[in-house]
């Protein structure tokens, strides 16, 4: 049987809380470098709106932009 004083050792040496929901994350806006993305996505929407681009254009733009956003999230975080 194991002795449960270790198990409440490890516990609170983890470095976490000890439970919740976030896993130890940094929170609700933990976005990595995808805040980078964001901006220069953010960016380059302007830039096509106020040059008259076309609604496929900036379709592309957002749908490329999302991808971009959740690889730079997942691979930077």
């Amino acid at each position: 049987m194991p002795d449960m004083n270790d198990f409440h050792a490890f516990k609170s040496t983890s470095g976490g809380d000890g439970g919740g929901s976030n896993g130890g994350g940094g929170g609700k806006w933990d976005f990595g470098c995808g805040w980078v993305v964001i901006v220069i996505v953010g960016y380059m929407l302007l830039h096509f709106i106020f040059s008259g681009a076309s609604w496929d254009a900036i379709d592309t733009l957002l749908g490329l932009g999302f991808l971009a956003f959740l690889f730079a999230r997942s691979l930077f975080r």
